[in-house]
């Protein structure tokens, strides 16, 4: 066993901050400490990065996270104030992994102490600075020891490339490959994965196709045959590509633009025939109802509410839920292509049509905000291509590093503010220019951090917590029977039952 025990980096002072303290996030110099993480852990092969589910934790690890391109799990047994106990039993399910667990000053002192009861050799006396790491090896009782290494800015270890790790296990056997094509606002999308019936949903393969048929239907109220006929190609390719990737079963599901297309059903009913494979379109709601499904799945909800959202191309989904069920959703005409087609096609952005995007949000949401109150969510977990592009320009302007992966990073509206006025005061051709963004999102990208900003003031959001499972992995648990609405079961039949 080897595990890497890290205090979170340098956070806000308790009497300096006024939200709640599971939000309260890292100081400047404690973004740099857990920045300078990245050369204590060069070269070891980590195989989970796992977190106390409070902000300064989960930030402290995002640069790693970023760097190997892993997903942080969030476990509230790393929580502050939780027992050695806790803790202890997710070292049993870890089975001898190489794991990086990010917890507090009073958790990780326990478990230490209470593995040096058990025969822990420490090298030095327990204490735990911010940022420092505890790295134990070996089993309690057979000479097992641990060493300590001071924050990043005091120690003088090199890093920690000597300790290699076996390679991750492969998925348990009853697995499934199933392929999604997500028939979407913006692109058309192709997941192929690795389903268990547990829900553990490992990526094969990903593609997309652009065709930004909501800005058409925005624009014209239904799809222009020859974009039709590029639609039908679209999804013919992305099949082909699932059955080269031996997928045994595709479930192909249509968003917001075939949805209020005058034309879009009978489209639909078309690239279904083409595929030999059913495309079911989906209802705002059950759109809504799916992604908090993959968040749930995803991430650590725990039993009490929390807002749910994914900005589409067409609309914006949002939904409250918790670790059991949904209990409210709803869908809104505010999809970034829909707007930037209707509001946002100057660049740069004029003041007049940024007013005229925040006064169309403002007024969608004018009943939704009074319900969202009422429940009181945690917090909003965030999931689409407009968050996640937004999320990758915001980490690469925090730490300098390209950003690998978002998944369950934390975006602070006072830096979704930042980029949303430097990305609409920007031109086309500078927003090309900017590390962390992608070129094919270059002319949405204003209307969406607009909407999005817009959406958080609204609501009185602190930020998004973003997740890298969103639609495309909610149809597979619904399939799977792990979505709580009827399930339709996956067979093993081929590519194209």
């Amino acid at each position: 066993m080897r595990v890497y025990w890290v205090r979170h980096a340098a956070a806000v002072r308790r009497s300096e901050w006024r939200g709640a303290e599971r939000l309260r996030p890292l100081t400047g110099g404690g973004h740099r400490q857990a920045q300078r993480l990245l050369d204590l852990f060069g070269g070891v092969a980590i195989e989970h990065l796992l977190t106390s589910p409070d902000l300064r934790c989960r930030q402290t690890l995002e640069p790693l996270a970023a760097q190997r391109g892993l997903p942080v799990r969030l476990d509230a047994r790393l929580g502050s104030g939780r027992s050695a106990a806790g803790a202890l039993a997710l070292l049993d399910e870890l089975e001898r992994r190489t794991a990086v667990l990010c917890s507090h000053g009073d958790v990780i002192p326990r478990v230490i102490d209470r593995l040096r009861a058990e025969g822990l050799r420490l090298e030095r006396e327990l204490v735990c600075d911010k940022g420092s790491v505890w790295i134990v090896e070996g089993e309690p009782g057979r000479r097992a020891r641990a060493r300590y290494v001071a924050p990043p800015a005091k120690s003088r270890e090199p890093g920690l490339a000597e300790i290699e790790a076996d390679d991750a296990a492969p998925l348990e056997s009853e697995k499934l490959r199933v392929a999604v094509l997500d028939l979407g606002s913006t692109s058309f999308h192709l997941l192929v994965a690795d389903a268990t019936p547990t829900g553990e949903i490992r990526r094969v393969l990903r593609e997309r196709e652009m065709l930004r048929l909501g800005a058409l239907v925005a624009s014209g109220g239904r799809i222009p045959e020859e974009v039709c006929a590029r639609a039908v190609d679209a999804a013919r390719q992305l099949h082909r590509r699932a059955v080269a990737a031996d997928a045994e079963q595709v479930l192909a599901v249509a968003t917001s633009a075939l949805r209020d297309a005058r034309n879009g059903r009978q489209l639909a009913r078309r690239i279904g025939e083409s595929l030999g494979v059913s495309v079911r379109v989906l209802s705002g709601e059950q759109e809504a109802r799916l992604i908090f499904a993959a968040f749930r799945q995803r991430l650590a909800i725990r039993d009490a509410p929390h807002l749910g959202i994914d900005l589409g191309g067409g609309s914006l989904e949002i939904a409250l839920g918790d670790d059991t069920d949904v209990h409210w959703e709803t869908t809104l005409p505010l999809g970034v292509a829909r707007l930037h087609g209707e509001l946002g096609r100057e660049d740069p952005m004029p003041r007049a049509a940024r007013d005229a995007i925040r006064a169309r949000v403002r007024g969608s949401l004018s009943g939704v905000v009074r319900e969202i109150a009422r429940h009181r969510p945690l917090e909003c977990i965030g999931a689409g291509g407009t968050l996640s592009a937004l999320a990758r320009r915001i980490l690469t302007r925090r730490t300098s590093w390209p950003a690998r992966g978002v998944n369950q990073l934390f975006l602070p509206v006072s830096e979704l503010r930042e980029v949303a006025a430097e990305l609409v005061a920007s031109t086309h051709d500078e927003r090309l220019r900017m590390p962390g963004l992608q070129k094919q999102r270059a002319d949405l990208l204003p209307t969406g951090a607009v909407v999005l900003e817009c959406l958080a003031n609204e609501l009185g959001l602190a930020g998004f917590t973003v997740s890298n499972w969103g639609l495309r992995e909610g149809v597979i648990l619904e399939a799977l029977g792990l979505a709580g609405s009827d399930p339709s079961p996956l067979r093993s039949r081929g590519a194209g039952a």
